[in-house]
């Protein structure tokens, strides 16, 4: 087996062996050279290599932390526009509640106002009709009494029952417009209670009572005046007091029938009277 030497082994002394068996051949120095050189020249690209490849990874090192730092800040401004969001939802949901339940609390408020004047508007539609019954027997009777009468007077008489008789006719027809009102009133707060509120009002008790704003509950026998042997019924008795422009038109009407039936009294008690001094 032949003995392998280094190039140190061979560099040594003037470069030759002295001892035999240790020679070297030129051809095979030179092809350790050049693969030496070979070596020694991919390791520097080797090392250049792994430089450029640190290089790259602390750019990409970089740009990773970069995107890392810019999600950060995004996030972060993101979380500050949901806080945000948040507070000016819950602001504004605070407001519709708010403004919703004020609007429950005025629509209940308004229920409870209708559902009075439709009471008492019954009770003055009532009053009415018990007037209107009265007064229509006062006029049966004047026509019995005009029956018995002279002509002329019987005349004069019939214009004013035709005139009463008209009265009570537009009398009728406020009635029934405001039974009509009434009626319409009520189903118009139906629909408000059934869209707008879910609670119910609480019941108005107590309300054929007397209350705080002088309305009389019930008309009794000793409210009803006598004027000129006709009874007429007081005016607080049968109509109570209400903001309604229609319970205002009826009180007009009220006095201006017991004005004519005082009037139609008197003229026919003077009648009654000169017929039995003629007599």
């Amino acid at each position: 087996m032949t003995n392998v030497h280094t190039l140190n082994d061979i560099n040594k002394g003037d470069g030759s062996f002295k001892e035999v068996g240790q020679r070297l051949g030129s051809a095979y120095e030179q092809e350790l050279k050049e693969k030496l050189y070979s070596a020694l020249k991919s390791k520097a690209e080797i090392n250049d290599l792994s430089e450029k490849l640190v290089d790259k990874y602390n750019e990409q090192e970089k740009e990773f932390e970069n995107k890392a730092s810019q999600l950060i800040a995004s996030t972060i401004k993101v979380r500050f526009q949901l806080i945000s969001e948040r507070k000016s939802h819950s602001e504004s949901q605070r407001e519709l509640e708010a403004r919703y339940t004020a609007k429950i609390k005025s629509l209940k408020f308004n229920i409870k106002t209708l559902k009075r004047e439709a009471t008492l508007a019954q009770k003055a539609s009532s009053a009415d009709k018990i007037k209107i019954l009265s007064l229509k027997t006062k006029v049966r009777e004047l026509e019995e009494d005009l029956v018995q009468s002279d002509p002329k007077e019987i005349d004069s008489l019939r214009l004013e029952l035709e005139r009463v008789k008209e009265n009570l006719n537009s009398k009728e027809y406020t009635i029934e417009c405001m039974e009509k009102g009434i009626e319409a009133t009520h189903e118009t707060t139906k629909l408000e209670k059934n869209n707008k509120v879910d609670s119910q009002p609480p019941p108005m008790n107590n309300l054929s009572q007397l209350g705080s704003e002088g309305t009389p509950s019930t008309l009794n026998p000793s409210q009803i005046i006598s004027i000129g042997g006709a009874e007429a019924v007081p005016l607080l008795a049968t109509a109570p007091i209400v903001t309604s422009s229609s319970i205002l038109l009826m009180l007009i009407y009220s006095i201006l029938t017991l004005v004519l039936i005082t009037i139609i009294c008197l003229m026919a008690r003077k009648w009654w009277n000169s017929w039995k001094k003629d007599d």
